[in-house]
């Protein structure tokens, strides 16, 4: 009789969605992909013991997250950092006061 670790193969879809909370899933995003690509993703899935959207899910959102980050942040060395606060500090040229003074133009309504 085989004993726990002596069973080898994919362990079935147990049925049993994720358990975090979240929002509803609304939306539907439908993917062209090799009949390889799927295979190999059911697998994983199924490894895991989640579903395919789970699983797709759970890989996919962070590393948009990521990417999102990576994107969005600005990274300054000390020297870099010490120039833009110089910039940022410097007395406003005559130019930039006037257009602080200046009312937008969207504000107004036309004649």
């Amino acid at each position: 009789m085989p004993r726990a670790l002596d069973v080898y193969g994919k362990r079935p879809y147990t049925g049993v969605m994720s358990t975090t909370a979240e929002a509803p899933r609304e939306a539907r995003f439908d993917l062209r992909m090799s009949r390889e690509a799927r295979a190999l993703l059911d697998e994983a899935a199924a490894i895991n013991g989640v579903s395919l959207t789970d699983y797709v899910l759970s890989k996919v959102v962070p590393a948009a997250r990521h990417d999102l980050l990576e994107a969005r942040t600005i990274r300054l060395g000390r020297q870099a950092w010490d120039e833009f606060v110089a910039i940022l500090d410097k007395p406003d040229d005559e130019r930039l006061a006037a257009l602080r003074t200046h009312a937008a133009a969207w504000g107004q309504r036309r004649a």
